[in-house]
């Protein structure tokens, strides 16, 4: 947008004293000083320009409630931006920024705090000011540490910190009450602090892929947990979940196990792979227990081979009885458990389907899974 179409649209917008200004997407590299001027302005949206940086007379907007700043390239702030005391809604996400200034503190109304994909390495003490905020995303951030101050952010219902180098936590984060969801996903987490347990608002906890071998005992006093996401950590015993009331969904490997699943991973068992539906899950049993070890505790005999695949026989699994007219039990039937082993050629994971009983060829049972075409024709078609 030129400069003068730019000035004349401000202009304009010092006597509507109602309508939002919307300068979105307007390739705009600079604001005029005369910004300072919408004294009565409420709601500025600048999203998706191209600004480095903000004047100084953005601090005279003390009527605004709405600032969205996202998708720019500011480095930073000004201290004047401390002077927008109504401020309710903030959006910054998607800039430059490496540091907040110490004015924040004075933004005592903001609810809404968004801070996500910046490269702030660190956060003010005064963040702790902010006693009114309700939602704070600092995901994809390189904070490596909070200060304790956050602590005091009682009625914070969600904290987003997805994608930093956190190791740890400050002691008193069991004093955020209020949170009903914390993602600490992506981070550098070698163990949760036994405080977490005081949390006991949280419905949705997600701490993946970090380091995580162990859970703290508190976890089971969060009784209105609803959900928790352990995918890529390295936990070996998940049996505290089972204390945890209202716990519905409980995710590692990257798929939702039930809860036979919450125990200890050296306790899984080869004949669940039997009776579990989902693939992803019999995956992940496959890769826990090993192969081998489902083999041999099943009792697995091969019946025939054709390329990746490899026909199974588990002799005496399904037990039926055929009844008479009379309702007696005319004759017990026995039918083995026919599965078909698949090897993945580029992951080398292994999936094991089961195919109807009378399968007795590896060709044919890989045939029935896709549903009458053979791999050959399937490979072509897709």
């Amino acid at each position: 947008m030129k400069q003068a179409r730019l000035d004349e649209i401000i202009e304009r917008a010092k006597f509507d004293r109602r309508a939002p200004l919307y300068l979105r997407y307007c390739r705009i590299t600079s604001l005029p000083e005369s910004i300072g001027n919408l004294v009565n302005l409420t709601h500025l949206y600048l999203s998706g320009n191209q600004l480095t940086s903000l004047p100084e007379s953005i601090g005279n907007l003390f009527n605004l409630t709405h600032l969205c700043l996202s998708g720019n390239q500011l480095t930073s702030l000004p201290e004047s931006i401390g002077n927008l005391v109504n401020l309710t809604h903030l959006h910054l996400e998607e800039n430059q920024l490496t540091s907040l200034p110490e004015s924040i503190v004075n933004l005592v109304n903001l609810i809404y705090l968004h801070l996500e994909r910046n490269k702030l390495a660190s956060l003010p003490e005064s963040i702790g000011n902010l006693v009114n905020l309700v939602h704070i995303y600092l995901c994809e951030n390189q904070l490596s540490s909070l200060p304790e101050s956050i602590g005091n952010l009682g009625d914070l219902t969600h904290l987003n910190l997805e994608e930093n180098y956190l190791n740890s936590l400050p002691k008193n984060i069991d004093n955020l009450v209020s949170l009903t969801y914390l993602n600490l996903g992506q981070n550098e987490l070698a163990s949760l602090p036994e405080s977490i347990g005081n949390l006991v608002n949280l419905t949705n906890i997600e701490p993946r892929e970090n380091q995580l071998i162990s859970l703290p005992e508190s976890i089971k006093n969060l009784s209105n947990l609803n959900r928790i996401d352990f995918t890529g950590n390295p936990l070996i015993d998940l049996s505290i979940l089972k204390t945890a009331r209202n716990l519905k969904t409980v995710r590692l490997f990257d798929v939702d196990l039930s809860r036979r699943y919450w125990t200890k991973l050296s306790e899984w068992k080869s004949e669940w792979l039997l009776i579990e539906n989902n693939a992803e899950v019999r995956r992940a049993l496959i890769a826990q227990i090993g192969y081998k070890k489902i083999c041999d505790e099943l009792g697995a005999i091969i019946v025939n081979t054709w390329r990746e695949y490899t026909l199974l026989k588990i002799d005496g699994v399904d037990r039926f009885n055929q009844w008479d007219e009379d309702g007696e039990t005319l004759q017990e039937i026995v039918e083995p458990m026919i599965l078909l082993k698949m090897t993945c050629p580029s992951t080398q994971h292994i999936h094991i389907l089961r195919v109807p009983p009378e399968m007795t060829s590896a060709e044919a049972a890989i045939i029935w899974v896709n549903h009458g075409i053979h791999p050959d024709k399937f490979a072509v078609q897709t």
